[in-house]
């Protein structure tokens, strides 16, 4: 038995709904909770695989500009990068295989949190 299950970074920002609401509309994630109303806590999750929560911030935060938040491992990387092309999200570095031997791409989210979708390339 496994004794870790999963985990989930928790993002402060100024309203969790309205990026909710961007995950779910360009992301593709599905919202699967709220707390409060107006809501101050909000979950999302893409194919049970990736659970991201967004709080309302209370303090001055603001995200790096110089470091990743978040990095996704994903299966495909390519049909990723084509559906988030297609859907308008932020791509900040377009897609390339890395030195690091990734093939990734960044996108930044309206709160200023930078995601790496990418897949090793020797699987």
């Amino acid at each position: 038995m496994k004794l870790f299950s999963h985990s989930s970074p928790i993002f402060p920002v100024d309203d969790p709904l309205k990026t909710a609401e961007y995950y779910r509309d360009v992301l593709g994630f599905d919202i699967n909770f709220k707390w409060e109303d107006p809501p101050t806590y909000v979950v999302v999750n893409r194919e049970d695989a990736v659970g991201i929560h967004f709080v309302k911030k209370r303090d001055d935060f603001k995200p790096s500009t110089e470091h990743t938040a978040l990095f996704i491992f994903v299966n495909d990387v390519d049909v990723v990068y084509d559906e988030y092309q297609k859907s308008g999200a932020n791509i900040t570095a377009p897609i390339a295989d890395r030195d690091y031997g990734m093939r990734d791409f960044d996108i930044t989210d309206p709160n200023g949190f930078t995601i790496v979708l990418g897949k090793n390339m020797d699987y």
